[in-house]
């Protein structure tokens, strides 16, 4: 009796055993046995706007419980370069095995102290651009600085980065804003943005914005430095240079944000009277078209103000340095492998929403922390792993940029 007693116990312990194994909520648990953990340093300059809310919820909530990875973050003013350096000196002490960063802020000195400790570097949401045996700054930000710095480029640690508004740096981006502005209706249109030197895909963006305008004949409010578009706001003026530029302008009744339009330009507007509603129609008020999204965009869409919005696909930045940084951190570079097919750019699709339908798609399919739902997230673990040779995957750089470029069309009929 005591032997079958005993061999009854046995059996429900393994059981349990089994179900507690079975319901493990972190899939890192079934890792392949040589999988190592990795450590992962990201630099915003903040995590409390949509852009560092989408990355961390990402990152912390999902990655994080899906793979052997964690993550420290930094924040660093856009601009600051000390600051910057500081924050790479701090991850790397940390233990980062890499770092990703939201600018493409003194690479050089950046590459230098990443290399020289081994560790991996990426640019999250800004171009690699080759400027290697170069001297000097190929801009004021002088990322690259000295031909010796410049020469990391080639470096094994350095991934590169990406194209956030398309190889072509927006310029359709741009004709696709400018023909929601022109079907509007309205008349006579200003655009305002960060300094060039820190988005210089601005200039661009705008290129395509007023040549749709143009053909439709309809006025635009010239920058009074440059005789064109954007006017230039400072990073912590956006709001006082907002209020200045259109206060020139009393007639003009719409202005293409570029400068964070809904967490900046649109309270600035506000602030003086100006904003369009149904309420405010008189001559001067203005609508908006905006580089951005946050939590009153539904509102001030369907009540006429936001004409067009969009944002960043976080989650597809996130994704493609992730994949190239963890299989690095595990012995598969994908930079230096044979037969990977690496390119220094990948392109993330920046999706734009000018009704309620689309915006709804973008919010379910592309952004974490409104639908709370990853399974419909923009790339699952399962699609990285499909990568990543970590977990038997192809290692494949075309089959990563195929993945981390999709529209959210794309993305929902995936998810269905």
């Amino acid at each position: 009796m005591k032997k079958r007693v005993l061999a009854i116990l046995l059996m429900v312990m393994v059981v349990a055993g089994l179900l507690a194994g079975c319901g493990a909520s972190n899939k890192a648990g079934n890792d392949p046995a040589d999988v190592k953990k990795v450590k992962i340093g990201v630099i915003l300059y903040n995590y409390t706007d949509i852009q560092g809310k989408e990355i961390k919820n990402y990152c912390d909530n999902y990655l994080a419980k899906e793979f052997p990875v964690t993550f420290e973050y930094q924040t660093a003013a856009s601009g600051d370069n000390e600051a910057h350096l500081r924050a790479v000196d701090a991850l790397i002490s940390t233990g980062c095995n890499a770092i990703m960063s939201g600018y493409d802020t003194v690479i050089g000195e950046t590459m230098e102290k990443c290399d020289s400790a081994g560790v991996y570097y990426g640019i999250l949401f800004g171009e690699a651009k080759n400027e290697a045996d170069k001297d000097g700054k190929y801009n004021s930000y002088g990322n690259w600085g000295t031909t010796e710095q410049s020469n990391l480029y080639y470096s094994d640690y350095f991934l590169g980065g990406i194209y956030q508004f398309g190889s072509d740096h927006g310029y359709e981006l741009g004709k696709t804003y400018g023909q929601a502005v022109v079907d509007a209706g309205v008349k006579k249109v200003g655009a305002i943005s960060f300094p060039a030197y820190a988005f210089s895909d601005a200039i661009v963006i705008c290129q395509g914005f007023t040549e749709v305008l143009g053909q439709a004949g309809v006025e635009i409010c010239p920058d009074e430095k440059t005789g064109g578009l954007p006017a230039e706001a400072g990073f912590i003026s956006v709001g006082d240079d907002t209020k200045a530029y259109i206060a020139k302008y009393t007639d003009m009744d719409c202005i293409f944000g570029l400068s964070s339009g809904m967490d900046m330009v649109l309270p600035a507007i506000n602030e003086v009277g100006r904003l369009w509603s149904p309420s405010n129609t008189g001559t001067g008020s203005l609508k908006l078209a905006s580089l951005g999204y946050n939590d009153s965009s539904a509102k001030y869409l369907e009540d006429g103000t936001l004409l067009i919005g969009g944002t960043n696909n976080y989650v597809e930045s996130v994704a493609y340095l992730f994949t190239l940084m963890f299989d690095a951190a595990n012995g598969y570079n994908m930079k230096t492998a044979e037969g990977s097919g690496f390119e220094y750019n990948a392109t993330i699709n920046y999706p734009t929403f000018s009704n309620m339908e689309e915006l709804k798609d973008m919010e379910t399919y592309m952004l974490t922390t409104v639908n709370n739902d990853f399974t419909k997230c923009s790339v699952s673990a399962q699609e990285i792993k499909s990568v990543l040779k970590a977990y038997g995957g192809s290692g494949a750089w075309s089959e990563l940029s195929g993945l981390v470029s999709r529209s959210v069309a794309e993305i929902k009929e995936a998810r269905q």
